[in-house]
């Protein structure tokens, strides 16, 4: 039952930072920055979010990273949930897989 809650948060983050990032942060208008997948904690401590970046990686991270506190604010805006974990950008490089 727990895994099942987990993996419904899993997708509803990846749902709402995909919109975060599409409307609310702007990124950089000449680049493509897609989530390719959300993984939580039991707990709800930390959420690692799983990115796709098209060119400018570096510095898409390191936006990233320096505005996670106003992005979990916007998570916790959007979304009805109690604790909003703290988040870990990870970039994947062309030829990584997730599974």
């Amino acid at each position: 039952m727990a895994k099942h809650r987990q993996e419904r948060i899993n997708a509803e983050l990846r749902r709402v930072l995909s919109d975060i990032f599409m409307f609310d942060i702007p990124l950089q208008q000449d680049n493509i920055v897609s989530v390719v997948r959300v993984d939580t904690t039991k707990d709800l401590e930390e959420a690692r979010v799983f990115l796709s970046v098209f060119k400018n990686k570096e510095e898409v991270l390191k936006k990233l990273e320096s505005s996670a506190p106003y992005i979990r604010h916007l998570i916790g805006q959007k979304m009805k949930i109690r604790k909003i974990p703290k988040l870990k950008f990870i970039i994947l490089d062309d030829n990584s897989l997730i599974v």
